[in-house]
């Protein structure tokens, strides 16, 4: 039989695992959509400059944008705590859009630093809604495993 109570402990080490495994999925989604989005649309989503190499803007950029991603969880689980309430899937993904349009503009407006830019703020927008998808289903599915 499930146990229907946990300790303090025990949420606190649950959830710590969550959010290093969360980091590690968003981290890996995140890479492979910028660089698919920069294999198939090099002149609007450009990855290196004259000092940073294609890979060393991947890690860099990302590893700043899944940053600000996964810092995201902590503070969404506060809120449904103080209003007593769960987040659905619908209101995860419209976080996420929020948060990966932000997080986006924000990386690419240091493209000199982070190696990672885009032509237009429209191409933010595609990035960050495909993003949206891609991250909600593989959170879903690591969901569904670390539930297990």
């Amino acid at each position: 039989m499930a146990k229907l109570l946990m300790s303090k402990i025990e949420i606190q080490a649950k959830t710590g695992v969550n959010l290093v495994i969360s980091f590690l999925i968003l981290f890996v989604v995140n890479s492979a959509i910028i660089m698919l989005g920069n294999r198939f649309f090099p002149h609007q989503v450009v990855l290196g400059t004259y000092s940073i190499s294609y890979w060393w803007a991947i890690y860099h950029s990302m590893l700043k944008f899944t940053l600000m991603t996964t810092f995201v969880m902590p503070f969404v689980a506060l809120y449904e705590w103080k209003k007593n309430t769960t987040f659905t899937n619908m209101q995860w993904m419209g976080t996420y859009l929020v948060v990966n349009v932000v997080g986006l503009w924000a990386i690419t407006r240091f493209a000199n630093n982070l190696g990672l830019g885009v032509s237009a703020w429209w191409v933010v927008l595609v990035l960050a809604v495909v993003l949206d998808w891609v991250q909600g289903m593989a959170m879903m599915a690591a969901g569904k495993y670390m539930m297990k």
